[in-house]
């Protein structure tokens, strides 16, 4: 597969991951039954997967050395995304919750600002 390929593959996941995050936030934002559908819950993780496998492919295609300072920042902003999003997930407080989907969305651009420019702003 070529790069444009895997990069394009890389890019639909990315949008379909963010999709089913607010959504899935959403729902449980508005408790609504959908927060228990398995389906849901399940999509949401198998795209974070081949978002994930994608992005591995990107790298080893490209030649890229995961020691990038912007590539690192990327990595460790995806990690916090992970880890907030399954605190997000589990508290039962409205407000906590509300306040994770904001902090995500910042990462969200800052993990988008990152793969445009390729250049590092913390390292």
């Amino acid at each position: 597969m070529s790069y444009i390929a895997i990069k394009h593959t890389h890019l639909l996941f990315v949008v379909l991951s963010i999709l089913l995050f607010y959504t899935r936030s959403a729902t449980r934002i508005f408790d609504s039954k959908l927060a228990k559908n398995k389906v849901l819950f399940i999509s949401s993780h198998a795209t974070d997967t081949f978002l994930l496998l994608s992005a591995i492919a990107l790298i080893v295609s490209s030649g890229m050395s995961v020691t990038q300072p912007w590539l690192m920042e990327k990595i460790a902003l995806v990690v916090a995304y992970i880890g907030l999003g399954v605190v997000a997930a589990k508290t039962s407080s409205q407000a906590t919750r509300i306040g994770l989907v904001v902090v995500i969305t910042g990462l969200f651009a800052l993990i988008g600002k990152l793969a445009v420019s390729k250049t590092a702003f913390l390292l």
